[in-house]
């Protein structure tokens, strides 16, 4: 009996003794100390504000080609992609004949009131010299100059038609006014380039018939697109949210997908007066200039744009991660002698990342990086 109670005493002497044994080491790993929290430092340094956007390369003028005259194509003397100089023939436009018929109508109907109005006139000059000499009486002499002056407006109502017809073309209607009627054969007109540049698109094809640009205000058959492509710009549609900051002559960072690497300069020359509304967005057409000419600048080629709307220069900032919100308060936790102490600071601006802080807090603070624990008060 007392062998037994001897070997239980040992049994629980020996596990009391290896519990305390496990017990030690998992109590002390509680009791180590915390690692210090994450800090970043507070610093001084120059801030710009931006607004980013998708924009397209596009020439800085566009001019549209079109005929003074109606007519079938008869050549086209360029290509697409191809260099011009001002005043190179670009087509040639020949006169359609319905049009040929009319001016040659036009043309007789100015010769017949010519010889009405030199006919008239004669009669006049004729009744004068009878009336003085009491051959006719004063009414009879006031009728052939009545009739003169007729003459003299179907004439000119005559001329006026013709210059119509003609597309409004003053030197060709001098041509057409002074040369002989009988000459009714189509005309061949030059289309000839109003300025250098590159053609950036062909419209019309040999043979075609086109219509004067002339003919309706705003109307006419588009026979090409030129361009001056040493000057490019962007343009861009910039949100309504963002468009008060943006304002001519603001610099502007320029970056194409299509040339990974290279940034161009440029600088906002133009904002629309007036927004697009498009599915609920309302976007402002702003144009932005590219200041060094390349010939790399393709029409159309997508730009990703930053425009500096402001900029700020030694100021304090902090990442907007260490900022949050206490009873519309903004705080930041700061280290202080190793502990982390709750502080209200003043934020006078903030960017897509940083804050600009003008109290609260001073150069080389250090402010706590939030750990975003579940437990957390600060979790977000």
């Amino acid at each position: 009996m007392k062998r037994k109670l001897w070997l239980t005493l040992l049994v629980v002497s020996m596990a009391t003794g290896i519990g305390v044994y496990w017990y030690l080491p998992v109590s002390n790993s509680d009791s180590a100390e915390k690692p210090p929290p994450a800090t970043i430092e507070v610093i001084r340094t120059s801030l710009q504000t931006r607004v980013s956007e998708t924009g397209t390369i596009q020439p800085s003028q566009t001019i549209e080609i079109k005929s003074q005259f109606s007519g079938e194509v008869a050549d086209i003397r360029v290509g697409t992609g191809q260099p011009v100089h001002k005043d190179q023939i670009l087509a040639i436009i020949r006169q359609e004949p319905s049009q040929a018929r009319q001016v040659a109508q036009l043309r007789a109907a100015i010769q017949e009131e010519r010889l009405n109005v030199e006919m008239a006139q004669r009669n006049w000059v004729r009744s004068q010299s009878l009336f003085k000499k009491g051959y006719i009486a004063q009414k009879e002499m006031e009728t052939s100059q009545q009739d003169y002056q007729r003459a003299v407006v179907r004439l000119d109502l005559a001329e006026r038609q013709l210059l119509l017809a003609l597309g409004g073309n003053q030197e060709l209607f001098e041509r057409y006014r002074k040369g002989r009627a009988a000459d009714t054969r189509p005309e061949e007109f030059l289309v000839r380039s109003p300025s250098s540049g590159t053609v950036l698109e062909v419209l019309v094809h040999t043979g075609e018939i086109i219509t004067s640009g002339t003919a309706t205000f705003g109307g006419g058959t588009i026979l090409m697109r030129l361009a001056d492509l040493s000057h490019m710009m962007v343009k861009a549609k910039i949100n309504e949210v963002n468009i008060p900051r943006v304002s001519v002559g603001q610099p502007v960072d320029i970056r194409l997908d299509a040339l990974p690497g290279q940034l161009f300069q440029g600088r906002v020359s133009s904002i629309a007066a007036q927004g697009v509304k498009e599915e609920n967005i309302v976007t402002y057409e702003v144009a932005i200039s590219i200041e060094d000419a390349n010939p790399a600048l393709k029409p159309m080629l997508t730009a990703n744009i930053d425009i500096v709307t402001q900029k700020l220069e030694d100021v304090l900032t902090i990442p907007l991660e260490v900022l949050r919100v206490e009873k519309g308060d903004d705080m930041v936790d700061v280290l202080v002698h190793g502990e982390p102490q709750p502080r209200k600071v003043r934020v006078a601006f903030r960017t897509d990342t940083q804050a600009v802080v003008t109290k609260g807090l001073q150069e080389h603070d250090r402010v706590v990086k939030p750990t975003f624990k579940k437990d957390s008060p600060h979790a977000s």
